[in-house]
């Protein structure tokens, strides 16, 4: 697949994935941060300084190259995505936190992920392979694969309010489209990224290993519920991970998505098992679940 048409087909993939989330949210969606702001703001610091925060600490630690840095970097600056949102409606903890999770950090990647890598870039080794990720062209283009599809996706759904049933099947195709153009591209390396991933995997397995653990540990720790909690180590496992791949590969070289390959083998299994535990306490009355649609929630 020839580079240009595969970045045009992945950025249109991503679109259509972006605009089926907007088809998902309402104004009340980011009012509820007003409205009970500390669960939200702990998630969100979470998603946005802390886990970019430990991604530069890891890649700085196991002396990755630029690429790799850049990869695991936008990997733990990653917000959530339909999935995340979809493993915390299934356990049924806080579904309307989770979208505003969802939404108010996807909004902010637009200034976050630029900032990020090129911080993280300033201190990595390789000084004969540069990086160059421009923050303002790659400002624009999150804009354009993430804030405005979601503003077309919402303004649909106000105009016209069925278009909610097409979400599932654009979320579904756009995914489908997504991993089928990274094969095609992985096809098209000269050589096999074998060894970045091999050196990938030990990094990221550290990273996933810290995301598991603030997820889970630190909302319990400043006071949040169990519930509350649960959402936010859903919404920090399972990442919007199509998003980091699209904007690396319109960006950098294709070798720079590898560390999001790796962490893509195991955050299923991740958000897995904590929606299992999730559904566990709840059966066994240690925790209170509560409805899974958001507008019968009401905040406190």
């Amino acid at each position: 697949m020839e580079n240009g048409l595969g970045e045009l087909a992945a950025g249109v993939a991503m679109f259509a994935m972006m605009l089926a989330m907007g088809l998902t949210l309402g104004a009340d969606d980011f009012r509820r941060v007003v409205r009970a702001p500390r669960p939200a703001i702990v998630g969100t610091l979470l998603q946005l300084v802390i886990l970019p925060s430990i991604g530069i600490f890891i890649a700085r630690a196991f002396s990755l190259p630029p690429l790799l840095t850049a990869g695991l970097v936008v990997l733990a600056g990653c917000p959530g995505g339909l999935f995340s949102n979809m493993f915390v409606h299934v356990a049924r903890a806080h579904t309307a936190l989770s979208i505003t999770l969802t939404a108010t950090a996807t909004l902010a990647t637009l200034f976050t992920l630029p900032l990020l890598v090129r911080f993280a870039l300033a201190g990595s080794e390789g000084a004969g392979q540069t990086v160059e990720m421009p923050i303002l062209d790659t400002a624009f283009q999150l804009g354009m694969l993430t804030v405005f599809p979601v503003g077309v996706g919402m303004l649909l759904l106000t105009r016209f309010p069925r278009a909610g049933r097409w979400e599932p099947t654009i979320s579904r195709v756009s995914i489908v489209s997504i991993l089928i153009i990274v094969g095609l591209r992985s096809l098209d390396q000269p050589e096999s990224p074998a060894d970045e991933f091999a050196r990938s995997v030990i990094p990221v397995a550290w990273y996933t290993l810290s995301a598991v653990l603030i997820g889970t540990l630190v909302p319990g720790l400043v006071g949040i519920s169990a519930r509350d909690s649960a959402t936010i180590a859903l919404e920090l496992a399972v990442k919007n991970t199509m998003l980091g791949i699209v904007l690396l590969t319109q960006v950098v070289e294709f070798v720079a998505i590898v560390p999001i390959l790796v962490y893509m083998i195991v955050q299923i299994p991740i958000g897995i098992a904590i929606l299992v535990g999730w559904r566990m306490l709840a059966r066994y009355g240690w925790v209170a679940p509560i409805s899974s649609e958001p507008a019968r929630q009401k905040e406190s």
